[in-house]
């Protein structure tokens, strides 16, 4: 399985990755934007972008947690930012 990066969409077109930053403590934060354009994330749908965004990651499987950061509706599409920490780097 590919790395995804930024610009890369899931094989359903739903979700695009829009940004990818490490910060100095080793946690990933990946923003995925959904394509539908709806203004409320529906629990399903928030955990199928969680799991979109982890494969951001190089190796997905050593992924420690994979939390919510921050939800927003912005230009006719809402986005979800989670913070990705692994068990090894």
């Amino acid at each position: 399985m590919a790395t995804l990066e930024i610009g890369d969409y899931s094989r359903n077109g739903l979700y695009q990755i829009t940004d990818t930053r490490w910060d100095s403590n080793g946690t990933m934060y990946v923003t995925v934007r959904e394509m539908i354009g709806e203004r409320e994330l529906p629990k399903t749908r928030l955990e199928a972008m969680r799991r979109f965004a982890r494969r951001a990651l190089s190796h997905p499987e050593k992924t420690r947690s994979a939390r919510t950061v921050r939800t927003c509706y912005a230009s006719g599409q809402s986005h979800a930012t989670f913070a990705i920490s692994r068990l090894e780097r």
